[in-house]
């Protein structure tokens, strides 16, 4: 889907990508922080010997925890983002490189209906009516929107992911997502994040400055225009969001009931 000549959406003036982006130095390697080796590895490649088990003071255990998270997420239909034409393209390139048999890419088959962007997270079980009524209000005026998905991004946190920024509609200059932050009473994050790709091996640095200047190639590019058709409120008790289940669902525009 292409988004209409005359939709402003935001932009990087007002989102915290830049800021955010990890930037690799000629001569790096991409190797896992600890984020990823405890939320992520266990799941990704099980067994693997960078792999976190377990942290003192965390419920994870092998990239699970016992007590489920809550968020209130934009759900990403995968199916219409691989009907992009560019997308298409940029996984074709990302498949070309010597390095892409480090990605798992059976993980991202198993994910595909689980894709999301989180907006507000850490939600707590008895906030999520006043959290659902209060966005409800924010898109009871929206009549509609879209997002823009933009090239891969790879950050500071969590190395080892690649992730597609999520840019929303303008709405009276605002950000959308950033009015529905604030009705929920969440800080306003300016990040809206799908974590796609996932390498089950670190990089060498060769394989590294492969993928820098792959990312820099495509990171100003738009990769599709994506119709919003609901936000939800998940849970799930891993950070893969393999586990997720949709609790309530929100309608936008003149879906609302």
């Amino acid at each position: 889907m292409d988004g209409p000549a005359d939709t402003k959406y935001c932009d990087d003036t007002v989102m915290a990508y830049e800021a955010a982006r990890r930037v690799f130095l000629p001569g790096g390697a991409l190797t896992f922080d600890a984020a990823y080796r405890l939320a992520h590895l266990p799941l990704v490649s099980p067994g693997h010997p960078d792999a976190i088990a377990s942290k003192e003071g965390t419920d994870y255990l092998d990239g699970r925890y016992e007590i489920a998270r809550h968020s209130l997420v934009l759900p990403i239909d995968a199916g219409e983002l691989a009907r992009s034409e560019v997308f298409g393209a940029f996984e074709r390139e990302l498949r070309a490189f010597s390095f892409s048999d480090k990605i798992e890419w059976t993980l991202s088959q198993q994910r595909a209906s689980k894709l999301h962007a989180t907006i507000v997270n850490g939600l707590a079980e008895p906030e999520f009516g006043r959290c659902a009524d209060a966005a409800a209000t924010v898109l009871r005026s929206t009549r509609g929107f879209s997002v823009r998905i933009g090239g891969p991004f790879l950050g500071e946190f969590n190395t080892g992911r690649i992730y597609f920024p999520v840019y929303p509609e303008q709405r009276g200059g605002n950000d959308i997502f950033a009015l529905i932050q604030d009705a929920c009473g969440a800080m306003q994050t300016r990040l809206y994040l799908i974590g796609y790709y996932h390498f089950a091996s670190s990089l060498t640095p060769a394989e590294t400055d492969e993928l820098a200047g792959l990312v820099e190639q495509w990171r100003h590019r738009v990769l599709a225009h994506l119709a919003v058709k609901s936000l939800a409120i998940q849970s799930t008790n891993d950070d893969l969001a393999l586990s997720a289940r949709i609790v309530s669902t929100i309608p936008v525009g003149d879906r609302q009931p």
